[in-house]
């Protein structure tokens, strides 16, 4: 394990459990949204 993934993992631990729901509904939202994206191009 590198120093940049336990600091990565000391962080994560030190968020609020709010804290990691909201990151979470993010990585969501950016990931529907290149999905739909890739969809838009296809069917242009």
């Amino acid at each position: 394990m590198t120093k940049s993934e336990k600091e990565h993992i000391i962080e994560m631990q030190s968020l609020s459990y709010f804290e990691r729901l909201e990151r979470l509904m993010k990585l969501i939202e950016i990931s529907y949204a290149l999905k739909t994206a890739k969809i838009i191009k296809i069917k242009k």
